[in-house]
């Protein structure tokens, strides 16, 4: 043969050459040394990091005539036969070729046959592939072979392996080797063939090869014959470059450059997961001992550049693109949506895109810029005062005698206290319902003692004045407080008097009621209030039982009562229709024009013109008689 692949030429002959899996070599070694070998091995792992050239080592080193430290002297027959693949010591089958029951009827058949040399050993490889029935028959004799057999068997996928055979092997896992190991077998290889290589092929092969020595031969192999790193490469870089920077139109211009070169969108797609691998490792300070220095270097530069988020969703995003890559009618569009998804916020609407987004502005000090306080926590900053609303400490009056707000005030609070001296509201807010215009012929009700005064309504063909301007909000150093619920009245300065019937029924509904608890409100809103006599209110219900149930929340709504109003309000429940007080007649007539006010009595209706309803029947018969009519009862005797 004039010529023959590095990684079939450099393959390792010793146990001192296999580079990277010294667990797996020191443990072989000691069994050959020690005579303690079993009847089986199972070596999983990466692709082209050793598996099988060790396994051959193994059967040379059992079959040697000149055997040292547990290695083979590579120059008997034996060793020479094995290395030219025609010894009958050595049994290879290739399981994925080989994975029907009949070819493993034959090896068992051959099993029991004598050697020439020591040990007989089969080297089964991807034995994975293995159909169910095929494994099946291999097990009885994988347990129990002859003295003279030892079976080998490698795979790249242990999980796929039968677990029964699994428990009759002794496993040993190999894995990807470090970027030190395969610099040192370039390096070598380099060497010894006399071969040309510029440091920019060497970092392209050593990463190609990704840890292993297989694929980084290869792949030497493949630049010495080009005469330079293929510009496939380039395509790669630049799509990083491009999610990096976030420029669609990059990413694209680059998938465009690589297919027209012939790569396919899947095998480009892969490439970009695997870089993008790195990137993510990179940003988590993952061990990236694999990658030479400038690779490692690049991945951490990139990693700080798009984010453990944003590698996390580019991963996500193409891994969902190549699951439907297959099916597409141009395999090129799933990349290109899922680079531009990518690359632009507005094409992605995603919780992923948007926490992408938040972690890319918090990285940038965008959030630092807007609001320290919302970056970092700590005392708030410091802020200029409002402007003063008087001119001096002291509080001014308006026109109708009320106070003005002090210098300092907050403009919630400034507006709140407007608001309230206007409308007469006094819950400090909470805007008071409008009055009830008096009936004709009826004279206004005098407001009660102790409550602000309420403007007269104006005439409806008057222009409404124009409200004065409200003051502009200023920052404040500390967070407002949260403003009450809509539905919690606000309470009334200490030292009230007890409130009049007509102030309690007129804020009951929309006030009071709404601000006692879930079960209070549940029970309460049944009744209504009856007279205020003698310091006590008077709440009238339904009846006895509803009464009852009322009784035991009955102090809720008394501490509700006492804090709107500033003192205390105590009640007495009654059953609706009960006589009232006698001593205090006043206050039943006041309820009583209060009534006539808020349901006045249409005039208009003549009570004699109205007619009695329709009887209702009480019996049976009756109500079956008015259903039919013309019917007639039969007695029954």
């Amino acid at each position: 043969m004039s010529y023959q692949s590095l990684y079939r030429r450099y393959r390792p002959t010793r146990f001192s050459e296999v580079r990277g899996q010294e667990h797996l070599v020191s443990a072989l070694r000691n069994a050959v040394t020690e005579d303690r070998l079993g009847h089986a091995y199972l070596f999983s792992g990466p692709r082209g990091t050793g598996k099988t050239s060790t396994a051959r080592i193994l059967a040379k080193v059992l079959n040697c005539e000149n055997p040292a430290g547990g290695e083979p002297c590579c120059v008997c027959d034996s060793c020479l036969s094995i290395d030219a693949g025609t010894s009958f010591d050595v049994h290879e089958l290739d399981a994925a070729s080989n994975n029907g029951v009949d070819a493993i009827r034959d090896l068992i058949s051959s099993a029991s046959l004598a050697t020439p040399g020591r040990y007989k050993v089969y080297i089964l490889d991807e034995v994975h592939m293995l159909s169910t029935a095929a494994s099946n028959a291999l097990l009885k004799t994988l347990e129990e072979p002859p003295s003279h057999v030892i079976f080998v068997l490698a795979t790249t996928d242990p999980q796929k392996v039968l677990p029964t055979i699994r428990s009759r092997t002794q496993h040993f896992e190999v894995h990807l080797l470090s970027a030190a190991d395969l610099e040192g077998l370039v390096d070598h290889v380099v060497a010894d063939a006399g071969l040309e290589l510029s440091p920019e092929g060497r970092a392209y092969v050593l990463r190609v090869g990704a840890g292993s020595a297989r694929d980084t031969l290869s792949a030497l192999d493949r630049v010495v014959a080009a005469g330079g790193i293929p510009d496939s490469e380039d395509a790669v870089d630049e799509l990083v470059e491009a999610l990096c920077e976030r420029d669609t139109g990059r990413a694209l211009i680059a998938v465009e450059g690589a297919l027209s070169r012939g790569r396919n969108p899947r095998v480009l797609g892969e490439a970009l997961i695997a870089r993008l691998r790195d990137v993510f490792l990179a940003s988590v300070g993952a061990d990236l001992s694999r990658l030479t220095d400038t690779d490692r270097a690049r991945a951490t530069e990139q990693g700080r550049r798009l984010g453990a988020a944003g590698a996390t969703r580019a991963l996500e995003s193409l891994g969902e693109a190549f699951v439907g890559i297959q099916d597409a009618l141009d395999p090129r569009i799933p990349l290109e949506v899922a680079l531009v998804r990518l690359t632009r916020d507005d094409a992605d609407v995603s919780l992923s895109s948007l926490a992408d987004r938040i972690s890319r502005l918090e990285r940038d000090g965008v959030v630092a810029a807007i609001d320290p306080a919302l970056a970092s926590p700590g005392p708030a900053r410091p802020t200029a005062p409002p402007p003063p609303v008087a001119n001096d400490d002291t509080d001014e009056e308006h026109a109708d005698g009320s106070a003005m707000p002090a210098a300092g005030s907050r403009p919630a609070d400034v507006a709140r206290q407007e608001l309230a001296r206007r409308s007469g509201a006094e819950d400090g807010g909470r805007p008071a319902r409008p009055a009830t215009r008096p009936a004709p012929g009826r004279p206004a009700r005098p407001a009660r003692p102790g409550s602000a005064p309420v403007a007269p309504a104006a005439p409806a063909a008057s222009t409404p004045a124009a409200p004065e301007p409200e003051p502009e909000p200023q920052p404040v150093a500390e967070a407002a407080p949260s403003a009450p619920a809509a539905a919690a009245p606000a309470p009334a300065p200490s030292g009230g008097t007890m409130p009049a019937l007509v102030d309690l029924t007129r804020i009951w509904s929309d006030t009071l009621l709404p601000a006692l608890p879930q079960r209070s409100r549940a029970r309460f809103s049944g009744g209504h209030w009856v007279e205020v006599s003698d310091g006590v209110a008077v709440f009238g219900l339904p009846n006895e039982p509803h009464a009852t149930r009322c009784e035991e929340l009955r102090p809720e709504v008394e501490s509700m009562l006492s804090a709107h109003f500033g003192t205390t309000v105590p009640i007495r429940l009654v059953v609706d229709g009960s006589a009232p007080d006698p001593s205090a007649p006043r206050v039943v007539a006041t309820s009583r024009r209060a009534a006539a006010d808020e349901n006045p009595v249409d005039e208009s209706i003549d009570l004699d013109d109205l007619t009695n309803a329709r009887g209702t029947a009480t019996a049976g018969v009756d109500r079956i008689a008015a259903v039919f009519p013309g019917a007639s009862l039969v007695d029954e005797e």
